[in-house]
């Protein structure tokens, strides 16, 4: 995160051309790419039913549960939701 918040104050983009897309024939050959590494992130038990697009919502969930100052009490409580959305299928095994 703190790497994100300097490139923003510098006004640097984290979006960079892509030779993969191109190669593939996409039409638009930029793209975002995440610096995370998700195995050393998420327990591999909880991971490994999920694609990436799910794995990149659950730790943004993680970091909003934690920076939102919500009590553990209101965390569980059944009228705490989320809503997430992902632009690919984010199950690998569906």
């Amino acid at each position: 995160m703190q790497a994100v918040s300097e490139a923003l104050r510098k006004g640097q983009s984290g979006i960079r051309f892509s030779q993969a897309y191109a190669d593939l024939g996409f039409r638009s050959h930029i793209h975002g790419d995440i610096k995370v590494d998700l195995d050393q992130q998420i327990d591999r038990k909880l991971k490994r039913f999920m694609g990436d697009a799910a794995a990149y919502n659950y730790l943004a969930m993680e970091e909003a549960v934690s920076n939102s100052g919500l009590t553990q009490e209101q965390i569980s409580d059944l009228r705490t939701g989320l809503v997430m959305g992902a632009g690919r299928i984010a199950c690998k095994y569906c």
